[in-house]
């Protein structure tokens, strides 16, 4: 999310669990698959303490803070906010909750799901809106009084469970429905409550001790008693592995035994969907019975330069002439950590790209100013002496605070799109210098960490802002709203994860690599999915080929920062990185020319006009002729200060 105007290796038979806390090495060493602690991660003692950000939590002792979340609202902030773990919405309330099924409308510039209230639960002897006890990227326990209220991403329930018994009171009547089951009809949609060790009588529900009633909406095209009955275990503690081989692999485990489980019908084929199913924000989910759902999606390898060893000569020359006048330019460094760390980003490509052409001389010149600018961001007593181009740590929020914030990353705010720049900036150039490397090596391995923890540690949250279930990462610390987390850029969301996996491979670290190609993989086929290439149907009211921002309760055709239509594609072009050509040359080149079209409009526009040429390059040797020619005539007013025209040039010849 931003709060602001802004300016425009080898993946082998790599098998890995994505809590795992060994190393593994690339010969196919095979570690336990099983979720455990990081070992050997880095220590956040070297930095100095972060200003207190001023965030009220509601948080268990022992639970490390889960920003980033889909559910991170009852954790944080204002209590009272709603999450989505779809196809329901739940609010914790004074003493109790609220549920409901949400129903997706599709407008001409948003599609809405916004939170139901149709039932809510209050508990007897509690008071408050609860404490997070259990977090997971995939499940969150919240502690109302005498009961455990549990929901997990994918599982349509709301599991209530007490160790002691309980009390509480229904705000609408319940009937029984056969053997350990209670329905009532409230509005247009039945509900259900699975009773095991639990009774309803009317208004009332009892839990014995060790009790459970498991609420739920019954699904279209299915029943009540059909769903109880195929209701397992509390998903508590459900959490995601994954595996690379030809494909990345993720598996989300949600109990020892079957219970129900929602998914989308590409990742339902081998399973068994007989119970009907929920209309979503993102499609159709099929209502199925399984303990665990895998799923493989394209693996995507981290890269940190594009091949241009095709591009014809005239293409060569017309690169060389503008990386003279970018190289030779006098560079402009922003201090905070989303400009500064991109204007570092623009020099690793041109000193890419100076490698590429042999400028010796011009690489030397750009690799002295990255490592003298990485030295800065490096050095961890940096801001003991000064406010800005350093980082700190924050004990209480437990992550990495770079100086000087931006877009609210104080608040854990876009931290994966701020630090993917750096990590990508150090990486290039920490393989050209080792010493480098070696120098700037203990605060970028905090960085890395910070958004990418591959292990359950103390000192950072595991893979902050991932999502495995939704295969994107979220982007508010906080998740300050009422349609839940969100994200925009899905390309910068990229970024970060080749960026990591590029320097984990420098560092050495198996773990944190492996961790980062399954991220890259998932989040780059979730950016097609989503955001550039979304199946509408069904959601026929919304009239735009693309969608900009993704939240729990509604997709936008919209950005914190623009109402341009290029804005809403190039902020998920931006900053068109080499490892983005592999998926978003996957999306069909009709709809890369559709989405194109509509974002440049009748004139050129106001911001990320090279990228809309880069991403139109893809569409066919066509339209890279004509996005080519187009470039070539762009003002340097046109480029964003993320890319340059040498960059800009390189893309789309080495798109050919």
């Amino acid at each position: 999310m931003r709060r602001a105007v802004m300016a425009a290796a080898v993946a082998g038979a790599l098998l890995l669990a994505a809590c795992t806390g060994g190393s593994a090495s690339l010969d196919g060493a095979v570690p336990s698959a099983a979720p455990g602690p990081r070992e050997g991660g880095p220590d956040p003692s070297i930095l100095p303490e972060a200003a207190d950000a001023g965030v009220a939590t509601r948080l268990a002792d022992d639970v490390v803070p889960p920003t980033n979340r889909w559910y991170s609202a009852l954790a944080f902030g204002d209590p009272g906010l709603p999450v989505f773990p779809k196809p329901l919405s739940f609010q914790a309330v004074d003493g109790g909750f609220a549920m409901g099924l949400t129903r997706p409308d599709a407008q001409p510039d948003a599609i809405l799901a916004p939170a139901v209230a149709d039932l809510t639960v209050t508990v007897a002897g509690a008071s408050g809106f609860g404490e997070v006890v259990d977090a997971s990227p995939v499940a969150v326990t919240l502690a109302t009084g005498p009961v455990a209220l549990t929901l997990a991403q994918g599982v349509p329930v709301v599991a209530v469970s007490s160790d002691g018994g309980a009390e509480a009171e229904l705000s609408a009547a319940f009937e029984p429905a056969g053997d350990g089951l209670a329905t009532a009809t409230i509005g247009a949609t039945e509900y259900g409550i699975a009773l095991d060790g639990a009774s309803v009588d009317g208004t009332a529900l009892t839990l014995d001790p060790g009790g459970t009633a498991q609420l739920f909406a019954v699904p279209e095209g299915g029943e009540a008693a059909a769903f109880a009955a195929a209701l397992g275990p509390v998903t508590r503690g459900a959490d995601a592995e994954y595996a690379l081989a030809d494909a990345a692999t993720t598996t989300v485990t949600y109990a020892d035994e079957p219970t129900v489980v929602a998914v989308p019908a590409a990742r339902a084929a081998d399973l068994d969907c007989t119970l009907g199913t929920y209309a979503t924000i993102d499609g159709p989910v099929s209502v199925c019975r399984a303990s665990s759902v895998s799923w493989d999606v394209p693996l995507v390898e981290p890269s940190a330069a594009l091949d241009l060893s095709g591009i014809t000569g005239a293409e060569r020359d017309a690169i060389a002439a503008a990386f003279a006048a970018d190289a030779g330019a006098e560079p402009d460094l922003p201090a905070d950590t989303y400009f500064g760390a991109k204007a570092l980003y623009r020099l690793a490509n041109l000193l890419q790209v100076a490698d590429a052409l042999g400028e010796d001389a011009y690489a030397e010149q750009l690799q002295g100013t990255l490592e003298a600018q990485l030295d800065l961001w490096g050095d961890p007593e940096g801001c003991a002496e000064r406010a800005e181009r350093c980082f700190t740590y924050d004990p209480a929020l437990r992550g990495v605070v770079g100086l000087a914030t931006a877009f609210g990353s104080e608040q854990f705010n876009d931290h994966h799109f701020h630090y993917g720049y750096l990590l990508y900036a150090a990486a290039v150039a920490g393989a050209r210098d080792p010493e480098l490397a070696e120098r700037i090596g203990p605060v970028m391995d905090l960085v890395a960490e910070d958004i990418a923890a591959p292990g359950t540690s103390d000192a950072f949250p595991l893979r902050r802002a991932f999502d495995p279930v939704a295969g994107h990462s979220w982007a508010s610390g906080i998740s300050p709203f009422a349609d839940g987390n969100n994200q925009e850029s899905s390309s910068e969301a990229a970024l970060a994860w080749n960026a990591v996996a590029l320097w984990a491979d420098l560092r050495g670290d198996d773990a944190l690599g492996g961790s980062a190609r399954w991220m890259l993989s998932a989040e780059s086929e979730a950016a097609a999915r989503l955001w550039l290439a979304p199946d509408l149907t069904g959601l026929d009211g919304y009239s735009h080929p693309i969608v900009a921002i993704e939240w729990g309760a509604k997709r936008d055709y919209a950005t914190w920062f623009s109402n341009d239509p290029a804005a809403m594609l190039g902020i998920q072009v931006i900053p068109a990185q080499p490892a983005a050509a592999a998926y978003l040359g996957a999306v069909p080149a009709e709809r890369i020319v559709a989405s194109v079209d509509e974002a440049w409009g009748q004139g050129m526009p106001d911001q990320f006009a090279d990228y809309l040429l880069m991403y139109r390059a893809l569409a066919g040797d066509e339209e890279r002729a004509a996005a080519w020619a187009a470039a070539v005539d762009l003002p340097d007013s046109a480029i964003d200060d993320g890319s340059s025209r040498t960059w800009m040039l390189a893309w789309i010849a080495a798109a050919g």
